[in-house]
């Protein structure tokens, strides 16, 4: 269980260090309209701590050899592990650091809510369902979750490429 976890605590890191470099440099506040596209970011450092700790745990065998299941587990567990530990952390910053967000995307969303044509009804009723959407516990509940299935997705790839058979028995 070691090797899963420590690349689960490195992902989660990352991901820690990556939202703090956004919300300081104003991506997450003032220039929230470009962060939202960095945040493709932090999905290429998803996929590239995956595929190293698929890839370790492959080396870690006697043999050398995954299977495509194996391949496929660990990138699961490593992102179920990360997903649950970064849960706490988005709570910390959505509760404690990046305090105004919900105030910033809803600037946002409000503009393309006017574009579409949308009463002022509409959208004070929407903004209450949009701001709660936004607040820490929701995120923090959300995180696990996107986590596992981008895992997911991730890991199937990774494990077709990674798997390798064990070598044939020697007579």
């Amino acid at each position: 269980m070691g090797t899963k976890f420590t690349y689960a605590l490195i992902l989660t890191i990352a991901s820690a260090v990556f939202q703090l470099l956004l919300y300081f440099t104003g991506f997450q506040t003032e220039k929230l309209a470009v962060g939202q596209h960095l945040n493709w970011l932090g999905l290429i450092i998803m996929i590239v701590v995956l595929f190293l700790g698929i890839k370790a745990v492959r080396e870690e065998a006697p043999d050398k050899s995954l299977t495509y299941g194996k391949g496929v587990g660990t990138g699961v567990l490593i992102s179920l592990f990360s997903g649950l530990m970064s849960a706490v952390y988005s709570f910390i910053h959505f509760k404690f650091v990046n305090t105004e967000f919900a105030d910033y995307q809803l600037e946002l969303i409000r503009a393309k809510w006017e574009e579409a044509g949308m009463g002022a009804a509409q959208m004070e009723q929407a903004e209450g369902f949009t701001r709660a959407m936004m607040g820490p516990v929701a995120q923090a509940i959300m995180t696990p979750i996107m986590a596992v299935v981008l895992g997911t997705i991730i890991s199937l790839i990774a494990a077709a490429i990674l798997k390798r058979p064990a070598p044939a028995p020697t007579v």
